[in-house]
């Protein structure tokens, strides 16, 4: 009887430890699964944003020659100012002054960055540079929006109200999206707009804001390089 419930006990502590054993084997299979899964995920989540940011980097490159084509109208003005009336007749003032005025705000796609951040998967992305860059990006982004915000607010308060009681808007408008056909019939010269010392700083003014709007995208599309950068090399590995 000793004999056997010895036996007994063995037997029933080998199996006890075949069990825990079967145990901890599920538990680390499924800890691997798991483990591919996030790499699979992440991998997803790092194309994707290696797609967006390449799309983005595209897109800036745009705005900035756009701004940068903005800054050189500004300065052709500037350069005219004070110019006696037949230098400036050899001139289209009217487009001159419409294109300088002709600007947009910069909006990247941010649907796959919004989707990591709203979902909770940025835990996902094991590389910490590349955090840190997404970091940076919101960072500078948020920058962006508020010198356009200060951009448009000094062309709303200072520029267009200059320009609405010494130039004719329907003039500038004619080369801008309301393509007016015919101009003002109103007798209207620039020539005196052009000899005024306040017309030179109010573009003085307008060129500071869009040279400092053309730094800020010029940032973001630092930032932009560098995530590709990152992006390409976490595809990599």
């Amino acid at each position: 009887m000793k004999n056997k419930t010895s036996k007994y006990f063995k037997y029933a502590v080998g199996e006890i430890i075949l069990v825990v054993i079967g145990i901890l084997i599920a538990l680390q299979i499924n800890n691997w699964n798991q483990e591919l899964g996030y790499k699979q995920d992440e991998h997803l989540i790092v194309k994707n944003l290696n797609l967006e940011f390449k799309k983005n980097k595209v897109s800036i490159e745009k705005y900035i020659k756009n701004y940068e084509s903005i800054l050189s109208d500004i300065r052709d003005i500037m350069n005219l100012v004070g110019e006696p009336e037949d230098v400036l007749n050899k001139y289209n003032l009217d487009s001159l002054i419409s294109r300088s005025i002709d600007y947009w705000t910069y909006k990247p796609s941010q649907s796959v960055v919004s989707d990591i951040i709203s979902s909770g998967k940025l835990n996902l992305i094991t590389s910490d540079s590349l955090r840190l860059q997404l970091f940076d990006w919101s960072v500078n982004l948020e920058e962006n929006e508020e010198n356009y915000k200060t951009l448009d607010e000094i062309s709303q308060s200072i520029v267009l109200p200059y320009l609405i009681k010494h130039a004719s808007l329907k003039n500038i408008d004619s080369y801008g999206i309301l393509e007016w056909h015919n101009k003002t019939k109103l007798k209207h010269s620039n020539y005196k707009m052009f000899q005024d010392i306040e017309f030179e700083n109010v573009m003085d003014a307008h060129a500071w804001d869009i040279k400092n709007y053309i730094i800020i995208l010029k940032n973001l599309e630092k930032t932009i390089d560098r995530i590709i950068i990152e992006t390409n090399r976490e595809l990599q590995l």
